[in-house]
């Protein structure tokens, strides 16, 4: 009785001791956050993007330029680092961030749930709807005007899901990229290419006569997503980090100094905050 009695105390002990060390253990931090590694190493590892016109690609010196990449450059001057740039895809990003091998995504990471599971989103520092690239002459200004009419589209993208939802009246034809689309438009064979707005901007702009063509506003929107910047998760020291330099970005002007060099009036793509349905980062009071 008593080797039974106290077996069952040992047992009990052991179970108590593993009741506290466990709740210990988890409120351990055994690694620093990343804003932290960052200010100790003197270098900010971002991934970006460096096949997309005007927010991050290769210019003609062979270096990485556009918004996205004047945005980290920016964030790591307010940080007082260094920065590297880190070329990635959809398909490797969120895999390099968690491996340790970048510190930030900023690399047209759209927000969505079902990604904000695995990994952490700062403050939007863009919006970008999903609209209409269209002729001039065609007197197409929304998306109703293309109920009967036909969209040309990326066969791989977004917009062959969501064209139909919210024109099922319309004709789709897809082709292997967006310039196929668009060379399909130049010849008429179909009468919009739907995507979204930047990028319908940047297919003009690289046009023989972009005069032609247009980007339908507000009345052409029929989606869109909010491009934030991405760190690992459980990392609200460096997510709030990054926020806050978003914020000071938009509050002294240098957000819109970006937005003009690269996408606004002093850009080839002459845009305007309207053309992104009247964005801003949103700012919290101190």
């Amino acid at each position: 009785m008593r080797s039974t009695v106290a077996a069952l105390s040992m047992a009990l002990g052991l179970a108590m001791v593993a009741g506290i060390s466990a709740p210990a253990s988890a409120q351990c931090s055994c690694t620093k956050t990343m804003i932290d590694e960052v200010k100790e190493r003197g270098v900010l590892r971002a991934g970006v993007k460096n096949d997309a016109p005007y927010l991050g690609f290769v210019d003609d010196k062979g270096e990485l330029a556009g918004f996205e990449i004047d945005i980290v450059k920016d964030l790591a001057r307010r940080l007082n680092v260094k920065v590297e740039f880190e070329p990635v895809k959809a398909s490797n990003r969120v895999q390099l961030l968690q491996q340790g091998r970048i510190d930030i995504i900023v690399a047209t990471v759209s927000h969505y749930r079902n990604r904000d599971r695995v990994v952490d989103f700062t403050l939007p520092y863009l919006y970008t709807p999903q609209t209409l690239l269209v002729k001039k002459a065609s007197g197409i200004k929304s998306m109703a005007d293309m109920a009967g009419k036909r969209f040309g589209l990326d066969a791989g993208s977004g917009a062959v899901k969501n064209v139909p939802r919210a024109q099922p009246k319309a004709i789709v034809q897809t082709f292997q990229n967006w310039p196929e689309a668009f060379f399909a438009l130049e010849r008429g064979t179909v009468d919009a290419v739907a995507t979204d707005n930047l990028l319908l901007a940047g297919l003009r702009a690289a046009s023989p006569d972009p005069s032609v063509y247009e980007v339908v506003g507000k009345e052409g929107f029929y989606g869109g997503a909010y491009y934030a910047a991405v760190v690992r998760e459980n990392d609200s020291k460096s997510r709030d980090a990054i926020n806050f330099l978003l914020q000071d970005q938009w509050k002294d002007g240098t957000w819109m100094a970006i937005f003009d060099k690269w996408l606004g009036k002093d850009s080839a793509l002459k845009m305007t905050l309207a053309d992104f349905n009247d964005f801003s980062i949103p700012v919290w009071d101190e």
